[in-house]
């Protein structure tokens, strides 16, 4: 097996390869449709202003562009940051993915034989209903334990938790 930057070993096998859950496309769309708003009410006071104070207004003008043209370009990049396969669990090691264009290229991978156990957690009611929480691997100190051994917005934590546990087991 090799996807691009994965080289496994000879008698490592593809367990589960998933992506993260799709709330991650959430908050950057609220925030896209909260600053957009806010923009288009600034296009419309520029329109009420255009005959009275016409220096407000051409400033008015001006920032609402270039917050509607940062803002589209900041959103795509976002959206167009994220991967297909963030999480990939083989029979050897458990690897998660974090990118984002031209700012980060984090992999981030725990040996099964390092791994003491695995906890799987949602908390509140939009994770318990739309199915994603959070993976927490116990590595008895190997491993630092703040965000390396973290991975977030996991669709179905409880499921992949037990599929780790039966992979560990077998060693």
């Amino acid at each position: 097996m090799n996807i691009e930057g994965f080289h496994s070993q000879a008698d490592e096998k593809l367990v589960m390869a998933l992506s993260t859950h799709w709330m991650k496309y959430v908050l950057p769309t609220v925030i896209f449709t909260i600053v957009m708003g806010a923009s288009v009410v600034l296009l419309i006071f520029t329109r009420f202003l255009s005959t009275e104070i016409q220096f407000i207004s051409g400033l008015s003008l001006f920032a609402s562009t270039i917050l509607i043209y940062l803002l589209h370009h900041w959103y795509f990049h976002r959206l167009l940051s994220e991967a297909m396969e963030d999480i990939i669990i083989t029979t050897k090691r458990v690897i998660w993915i974090e990118e984002s264009l031209y700012v980060c290229d984090n992999m981030r991978q725990i040996p099964l034989d390092k791994i003491q156990g695995v906890e799987a957690e949602k908390h509140g009611i939009f994770q318990t209903v739309l199915g994603y929480g959070t993976l927490w691997f116990d590595t008895g100190g190997t491993v630092t334990t703040d965000t390396n051994a973290i991975m977030k917005l996991v669709p179905h934590p409880h499921r992949i938790a037990k599929e780790i546990n039966q992979l560990l087991r077998m060693k």
